[in-house]
């Protein structure tokens, strides 16, 4: 990474956040993190949600994240959830602890004078098609250590024996052609990504690229490790979550927002140890960003390794409908509801449905044809509950009514479990609360205009 600040995309532009008047730089950023007994002391303390949003569940985590006992302290006391820094910290990782720092601010990955942009190191970056988030629009970053450089995954069959054992998931499964262009980070990496609503900022979460020690204290199945941090009112700073699902309500614009912060483990659920990183990969990254070719951006700031992606660029993915709120213009003209549709099942299914994730006998990853997919006409194995008396197809060609995804889709979460806590077979099962009636309305088109299953080709 350069030493001195770089130019870089500098925010949404006349996108949604553009009123948050957002400025990022490129440059160095240190990793001397302190630790208990340095002079950088951290402080271990417990903690709430910040004043401003409005826990629905009151009090702190009675334990730490896992890998943690607390502080040890007498017979009833809280046990420490977070730690505060006793000097600055620079946006990284933590290192062989489980818990987060107390406030955002301390993190090193907010400005300090500007606590609702991003810090510096921070380098912002847009995809085509976003994981819905209840409505929310998102502004994206990441920070990278010193040298640290983006691998870019090409797993074709005529790869080579060193690139294809890269394309394995942890428990052997491989990861299949489909993988190919997906962004690998360096450890060290945090991902920051901003929630909003009506341009007022509701939650921060940091994921973050640790250590394999680290990794090892955490024990929660993967390398990453993932926070969330809720804003309050003022928008002068955010505070971690506890490790549970909680819900806050904020004032967003004059309209009341009801808010759900995932648990850690939440994060892990779709961030799974195949996967990390969910968007970053060439089809995702290939748009203009500020002017000009986002990827073309990056090589300049030299951010990959040997493997930067290479023309023509994978063809981008289309925004899936056009909101407003959200910053998305929708399809391009000539754009057609296949693409659409195909877009934004790979970007909010597509990581979990995967062999080597969740293998229901169907891959909804982009680059796949629809008979590659594997899922027209296959028979659902997971009975939707309280629907189990019919046996539905996962995709019916020409009928979304009896397509178990529509379905899934379309299930809202019951005013009796407002936390998500039981099973009732809607899609996404973990942190989204609220149907996203523009996908349900294209899927359904999408598969109502499918007259029959296609035929298996060759394909990749």
């Amino acid at each position: 990474m350069a030493s001195e600040p770089v130019r870089a995309p500098r925010g949404l532009g006349t996108r949604a956040g553009a009123a948050l008047g957002f400025a990022f730089v490129a440059c160095s950023s240190s990793h001397e993190q302190g630790l208990p007994g340095d002079s950088g002391a951290l402080d271990a303390t417990s903690s709430m949600i910040g004043d401003g949003a409005t826990a629905a569940t009151e009090g702190g985590s009675d334990a730490g994240p896992p890998g943690e006992s607390g502080d040890g302290g007498d017979d009833g006391a809280t046990a420490a959830t977070c730690i505060t820094p006793g000097i600055p910290q620079p946006c990284a990782p933590p290192e062989m602890t489980a818990l987060p720092i107390c406030k955002l601010s301390q993190t090193g990955c907010m400005d300090a004078r500007n606590p609702t942009q991003f810090g510096p190191g921070a380098i912002y970056y847009e995809v085509n098609s976003p994981l819905w988030s209840d409505g929310a629009a998102k502004s994206r970053a990441f920070v990278m250590p010193d040298g640290g450089t983006i691998h870019v995954k090409n797993c074709m069959p005529d790869a080579g024996s060193a690139a294809l054992a890269e394309c394995v998931a942890p428990d052997g499964t491989a990861n299949g052609p489909a993988d190919t262009g997906k962004w690998v980070f360096p450890v060290g990496t945090v991902m920051i990504k901003n929630f909003m609503f009506a341009g007022k900022l509701v939650e921060t979460r940091l994921f973050m690229h640790v250590d394999a020690a680290t990794a090892a204290l955490i024990d929660n199945g993967t390398e990453w490790v993932g926070y969330n941090y809720a804003w309050n009112e003022a928008q002068t700073e955010a505070t971690v979550v506890p490790d549970e699902r909680l819900s806050a309500t904020f004032d967003a614009g004059g309209a009341t927002v009801v808010w759900n912060y995932p648990s850690f483990i939440d994060c892990i659920g779709c961030h799974s140890a195949a996967v990390g990183t969910i968007g970053p990969e060439n089809d995702q990254m290939n748009r203009v960003v500020d002017g000009g070719n986002q990827i073309d951006t990056f090589e300049a700031l030299g951010l990959f390794d040997d493997t930067a992606p290479k023309k023509p660029y994978a063809a981008p993915l289309v925004e899936p409908y056009a909101n407003a709120a959200l910053g998305l213009q929708g399809p391009p003209d000539g754009g057609t509801v296949d693409q659409a549709a195909r877009s934004y099942l790979a970007a909010n299914c597509g990581f979990c449905h995967r062999p080597d994730v969740n293998d229901q006998g169907f891959d909804l990853r982009a680059s796949l044809t629809l008979a590659q997919t594997g899922i027209c006409g296959l028979a659902q194995q997971n009975g939707i509950p309280g629907m189990t008396s019919q046996s539905y197809l996962d995709l019916a060609p020409g009928d979304a009514g009896a397509s178990a995804m529509w379905i899934r889709m379309n299930i809202p979460v019951p005013s009796s479990d407002p936390g998500e806590e039981y099973e009732v077979g809607r899609m996404p099962p973990v942190a989204s609360f609220v149907v996203d009636q523009q996908a349900v309305s294209l899927v359904g088109k999408w598969i109502d205009g499918i007259a029959s299953c296609p035929a298996l080709d060759g394909g990749l």
